[in-house]
């Protein structure tokens, strides 16, 4: 994965407007643009910047352009190339990832990869659209996660003592509507006790989610309960959809952005999907102290890393773990590259693995993909003598 900056693509297309299409061969551009980069059409979070097959479903990947912008959580027309508020309300704006295409007058349903001249010899227009998945902010301070239908998308808070709050959006992070959250069903189990022996699982307290009176979130009052403290949330999204797990760990009382004045509400910190678009170059994430850290061996960096999650899945910050998963997943295919071994073709599927289930909040499943991550891992170090 790779990261992508910020660019004014906006103001180079006003000058070439003015000057002529004549122009924009003669004058390079101020800014280059977003490089090409290889996207899953069914999975998301699949970005690569070559060409192939997704390695989760086998997909071809299909190109495109992404850029990182930051828009008004509230009002999706403001939307801007650096951080702010929004002009209309006044919140502050989330990093989201948009699509850049270009597009002719007359020909609005035809989009172009890159920019050029239209028939009529005028250049091409910039036409940026949020993506799908392009926004993963919490929209009321809560932890946010994807459903495995890689359509919905849960936020849960603990707005106060004794009450479960869970809010549903779309693949765009739109609120799902009272229509729809009428065939949401689901509770909220504070307690339960999990058979390794049959794999079968006991639900010893469980508290019904209830729609509010204006249909924008679902809401369980259960028992007291110390902080930090660890719920989970269990739900059929549609009436004829399968039942999803999602585990959250609430160490504080929610606050929700919304209700705070504009001038004291806390930074958002940059999602997933805004700060992986492509570059030419391989970056490991800065927020990951145990993967930037200088050390020349590459062994060790792993070792750094599966303890980072380690520690991630201790404290239940699912939403983070995909910044080690990649970091492993490159350094495994930088070492595949060398030495071809079975154990290192493993580490990057287990690798990709636990980037999937960490977008989903199942802490089962993060047990267990993090098990056959240890595995590889163990695997790979033998196998290299390390």
């Amino acid at each position: 994965m790779r990261y992508p900056r910020a660019r004014l693509i906006g103001a180079v297309l006003l000058v070439a407007l003015s000057l002529g299409s004549e122009l924009i061969a003669q004058r390079p551009a101020q800014e280059p643009l977003p490089p090409i980069s290889y996207a899953c059409p069914h999975h998301p979070d699949v970005i690569e910047s070559r060409a192939g097959k997704c390695p989760l479903c086998g997909l071809a990947l299909a190109p495109a352009r992404l850029d990182a912008e930051w828009m008004c959580p509230v009002h999706a027309v403001v939307h801007q190339n650096t951080p702010g508020a929004c002009r209309l309300c006044r919140r502050l704006l989330v990093p989201v990832t948009m699509t850049l295409t270009w597009t002719c007058r007359g020909e609005a349903d035809v989009e172009h990869i890159d920019p050029g001249p239209c028939k009529d010899g005028t250049p091409r227009m910039a036409k940026r659209t949020l993506r799908a998945h392009g926004n993963h902010n919490p929209q009321h301070g809560g932890q946010f996660f994807m459903a495995p239908d890689n359509w919905h998308h849960l936020e849960g808070t603990y707005p106060r003592e004794r009450t479960v709050r869970l809010y549903i959006y779309d693949d765009y992070a739109r609120a799902l509507g009272s229509r729809r959250m009428k065939d949401v069903q689901g509770r909220i189990v504070t307690q339960e006790r999990f058979d390794p022996a049959t794999k079968t699982t006991t639900e010893l307290k469980a508290f019904a989610l209830k729609p509010s009176r204006d249909g924008t979130y679902l809401e369980a009052r259960i028992d007291p309960a110390k902080l930090p403290m660890e719920v989970t949330a269990k739900l059929k999204l549609s009436k004829d959809a399968p039942e999803y797990r999602f585990d959250f760990t609430f160490r504080e009382t929610t606050r929700d952005p919304n209700q705070l004045a504009p001038t004291s509400a806390p930074p958002v910190a940059p999602t997933r999907e805004a700060t992986i678009a492509p570059t030419s170059e391989t970056v490991i994430a800065p927020t990951s102290e145990a993967v930037i850290a200088p050390v020349t061996d590459r062994f060790q960096r792993l070792r750094a890393i599966r303890a980072e999650i380690d520690g991630l899945i201790r404290r239940g910050e699912f939403g983070a773990i995909w910044v080690p998963a990649f970091a492993a997943k490159d350094l495994a295919v930088e070492l595949e590259a060398e030495r071809a071994n079975p154990a290192l073709r493993d580490l990057v599927r287990a690798s990709w693995r636990l980037d999937a289930v960490g977008d989903a909040g199942n802490r089962q499943e993060i047990e267990q993909a993090f098990a056959a991550f240890t595995e590889a891992l163990g695997r790979t170090l033998e196998a290299f003598g390390r």
